[in-house]
């Protein structure tokens, strides 16, 4: 996974007006927890395999970089 996919999973739920150089999208507000479970099914999706329950927390998802390690570690860099 690479910076594209996490800004390409985000246009799929529809946050494609995100600051993706935000380092801190959680705590800015521009993602909540609804739109973390939209991120979750959309990357489930993407993968056609379940993204373990350890990976589903908030720091996983505070910026473009962090979602685009999550997902290296959780599915082994492919995608």
């Amino acid at each position: 996974a690479n910076k594209n996919t996490a800004i390409e999973l985000l246009k799929t739920i529809g946050k494609d007006d995100i600051d993706i150089n935000s380092k801190s999208l959680i705590s800015s507000g521009e993602l909540d927890s609804l739109d973390i479970m939209a991120l979750v099914n959309a990357i489930e999706e993407k993968f056609n395999k379940s993204l373990d329950a350890d990976f589903i927390e908030k720091k996983n998802f505070e910026n473009i970089e962090a979602i685009e390690n999550m997902l290296n570690k959780a599915f082994g860099g492919k995608g």
